[in-house]
C-alpha cells in the first residue's frame, strides 16, 4: 500500500502542498515521482512509469556499488561478485524497485559515499559535493538522517582515530556545509519568502511518527529475523568481514577505514530501527556487501576452509537468486485492475476515499493513511475521528474498498449503508440498489443528478417515486435521507450519479487478497 501513496503524493504539488496539506514526511521523493506523473496518461501508466523509474534508479544504485568497491581496492571480478551478493538479498531484489522514498534515499547515500572514496582530498569542494548528495538523501526521507550520521562519522571518526582532530572538525564542517544547501533550496521552494514553518515541519514533522515506534503493530521484530533466516549465509559473510575489518581498522588504509565505520554505523542503526519493515532493510545492504568478500581474504591460507566458504557462498547465491526469481513473477493485476475500473468512473475533479490513496491522479478529501496507528485511533476516536468527520462532511463519490476499510467500518458503517452501493470487487459508488416496489431509504451523500443503470453500467429509462412524487430519471438530488421507490424497469435498478458507466461495473465480492502477504 505504501506504494501507491507514495507514488501519489505528487498530485498535492499544485493542490495545497504546504498550504493546507502539511506532510510530515520529507517530500523529495515526490518530486522525484513526479517525473511519472508527467509522463503517464493514466493511473496504470504513472504506476508502471514509477516502477521503471525506481529500477532504473536501482541499476545506479548497483553501479555505484560497484565503483564503490573497486573504490576500495577491489578488482573488477571481486566488485562483480560483490554487486552479485548485494543483488542475491531478498529485502533488495523484492524492495529495491518499489515506488517508496527508501530506493531514493539509498541511492544518493551511495553516491555520497563514493564520492568521499574518489576524492584526491578528503576536503573542500569533494566533502561539500559529498554533504549535497546526503542532503538530498534527508529530503527524499528523514530516516536517511541514518545515512547522514554514519557518513559524517566514517569522516570524523578516521580523523580522529589518527590522531588529527582538527581535520575532523573540518571534514564535519564541510560536509554539513554542503548538507545545508540542499535543504535551505527545498524550504525556499515551498515555504518562498517564509521558509521557516516548511523547515520546522522537515525537522519536527516525523517526530510523531517516531516517538510512537511499532508498538501498535506488534511484533515488528519478526521482520529482523525472517530476513536473516532467509538470507544467514549472506548474513555470516558480511557480518564477519566487517567483523574482521574491525579487529584491524586500524591497519586499513583512509577509504577502506571510513566505509567500513559507515557500513557498521547505518547497518546497526537499520536493524536497530523500532519499525523494521522489510523494506528497511535496503538502507544497509549495499553498504554491507562491500564486505562480503573479507571473510574469504581472513581464510585466504587455510584451502580447505577457503573451499568449503566458497561453496557455501556460491550455493546461497544461487539459491537465493532463483528464489527471488520466482517472486518477481508474482504481479498485482488485481490491484491494478481496481485502479484502472476505478479511474474510469471518477472524472479529474471527482473524489474518491480508500485511506490508502491508490490513485495516484486523482484526489481525496484527505490524506488520512489508514495504517494500524490510524485505524486504532479511528475506531478510539468513532464519530469524532477524522474518517468520519470526512464521510459526513465532504463525502466522496466513489469508496474504494480494502481490509483497513474493514477496519474501521463499525464507525463509518452509518455513513456508507444506507449511501453507497457496491457495483465492483472493492468498489462503492454513491447511490442505492433498488428493487421494484420495494422502499428503499437513500441518504443522498452528494448533492446532483441521478439516473437509473442495470448491473453493467448501462443506462435505463423509468420512474422513480421520490418522497412521494413519481419522477423520471435523471432526478435532482439535495443531500440527506430520501424515500425512494422503483416503479419502473420492473425488476432490479441501481440509482447512481449521472455518468457513463457502461461496461466499468463487475459483479462479485470484494476481493479480501488485494494486499495480502505483502511481507510474507
Amino acid at each position: 500500500m505504501d506504494e501507491f501513496v507514495q507514488l501519489g503524493w505528487a498530485k498535492y504539488f499544485s493542490n495545497g502542498l504546504f498550504d493546507t496539506i502539511w506532510h510530515p514526511k520529507a517530500v523529495g521523493y515526490a518530486m522525484f515521482f513526479e517525473i511519472a506523473h508527467l509522463i503517464g496518461w493514466d493511473a496504470r501508466s504513472i504506476l508502471f512509469v514509477g516502477r521503471m523509474q525506481t529500477a532504473l534508479l536501482a541499476c545506479l544504485t548497483i553501479g555505484f556499488v560497484y565503483a564503490s568497491a573497486r573504490s576500495l581496492g577491489e578488482n573488477r571480478a571481486r566488485a562483480l561478485a560483490i554487486v552479485l551478493v548485494l543483488l542475491c538479498f531478498s529485502n533488495f531484489m523484492e524492495r529495491i524497485f518499489r515506488t517508496i522514498a527508501e530506493p531514493l534515499a539509498v541511492f544518493f547515500a551511495v553516491a555520497a559515499l563514493l564520492v568521499v572514496l574518489r576524492a584526491r582530498e578528503l576536503k573542500g569542494w569533494p566533502l561539500v559535493a559529498s554533504g549535497i548528495l546526503s542532503g538530498l538523501s534527508f529530503l527524499a526521507t528523514q530516516k536517511a538522517v541514518y545515512f547522514n550520521f554514519a557518513l559524517g562519522l566514517g569522516l570524523v571518526g578516521d580523523a580522529a582515530l589518527r590522531g588529527r582532530y582538527a581535520a575532523g572538525v573540518a571534514r564535519g564542517t564541510w560536509l554539513i556545509l554542503g548538507w545545508t544547501v540542499p535543504i535551505v533550496v527545498y524550504c525556499f521552494i515551498f515555504g518562498g519568502a517564509d521558509p521557516v514553518p516548511v523547515a520546522r515541519n522537515l525537522f519536527f514533522g516525523p517526530i510523531e511518527i517516531a516517538t510512537r515506534g511499532g508498538a501498535d503493530y506488534g511484533g515488528l521484530r519478526r521482520f529482523v529475523l525472517q530476513t536473516l533466516a532467509r538470507n544467514y549465509v549472506l548474513y555470516v559473510f558480511c557480518f564477519a568481514g566487517m567483523a574482521l575489518a574491525l579487529a584491524q581498522i586500524m591497519k586499513l588504509d583512509e577509504r577502506r577505514r571510513i566505509a567500513l565505520i559507515f557500513s557498521v554505523v547505518i547497518t546497526v542503526l537499520v536493524f536497530a530501527h523500532d519499525q523494521p519493515w522489510p523494506y528497511v532493510f535496503i538502507m544497509a545492504l549495499p553498504f554491507m556487501s562491500l564486505w562480503s568478500l573479507a571473510l574469504l581474504d581472513g581464510i585466504a591460507n587455510r584451502v580447505r576452509y577457503l573451499r568449503i566458504a566458497w561453496i557455501a557462498l556460491a550455493t546461497a547465491v544461487s539459491i537465493s537468486f532463483v528464489a527471488n526469481l520466482l517472486y518477481l513473477r508474482i504481479d498485482n493485476a488485481a490491484q491494478l485492475e481496481l485502479v484502472a475500473r476505478a479511474e474510469s468512473l471518477l472524472a479529474p475533479d471527482e473524489r474518491y476515499f480508500d485511506g490508502i490513496g491508490i490513485l495516484p491522479n486523482r484526489m481525496e478529501p484527505t490524506t488520512l493513511w489508514l495504517d494500524v496507528h490510524y485505524v486504532l485511533k479511528t475506531l478510539r476516536e468513532s464519530g469524532r475521528s477524522e474518517a468520519y468527520s470526512v464521510l459526513s462532511k465532504s463525502p466522496p463519490k466513489l469508496i474504494l474498498w480494502s481490509y483497513r476499510m474493514d477496519y474501521i467500518y463499525p464507525v463509518v458503517a452509518p455513513l456508507i449503508l444506507n449511501s453507497y452501493v457496491r457495483i465492483a470487487p472493492n468498489l462503492r459508488i454513491a447511490g442505492v440498489l433498488l428493487q421494484s416496489g420495494e422502499r428503499k431509504i437513500f441518504d443522498v451523500p452528494i448533492a446532483g443528478s441521478y439516473a437509473l443503470y442495470n448491473e453493467d453500467g448501462s443506462q435505463l429509462s423509468g420512474r422513480v417515486e421520490v418522497d412521494g412524487k413519481v419522477l423520471a430519471p435523471p432526478v435532482q438530488f439535495s443531500t440527506g435521507p430520501k424515500t425512494v421507490i422503483l416503479h419502473d424497469p420492473a425488476g432490479e435498478a441501481l440509482l447512481l450519479p449521472t455518468g457513463s458507466y457502461a461496461g466499468r461495473f463487475k459483479p462479485g465480492k470484494d476481493n479480501d487478497l488485494l494486499f495480502d502477504g505483502v511481507y510474507d
